[in-house]
């Protein structure tokens, strides 16, 4: 039974991770599209947070999460950072 139930918590664990990415990319995608701005999604992880009310501390962390983890997806999907010593010459 123990097992069964470890088996559960890593297959939830694993959901809440590809989801959490999966928003982290689509949110990056839609700003670097110039569809929403830093401030939009701002307040609707801030949105997020208070329709989660009291006694969800793990849901509050988890966006934090996603918005201290935005800027790192940005810089990705942005592509390598240009080096200045490159004149294509």
């Amino acid at each position: 039974m123990a097992q069964d139930q470890t088996a559960r918590i890593a297959a939830l664990e694993a959901r809440v991770d590809a989801l959490s990415g999966t928003i982290k990319t689509v949110l990056t995608t839609l700003m670097l599209r110039g569809l929403l701005t830093k401030a939009t999604v701002d307040q609707v992880l801030a949105e997020t947070n208070a329709a989660l009310g009291h006694g969800h501390a793990e849901g509050s962390a988890e966006l934090d999460q996603i918005k201290n983890d935005l800027p790192t997806y940005m810089r990705a999907a942005m592509g390598p950072v240009p080096d200045e010593d490159d004149h294509d010459h």
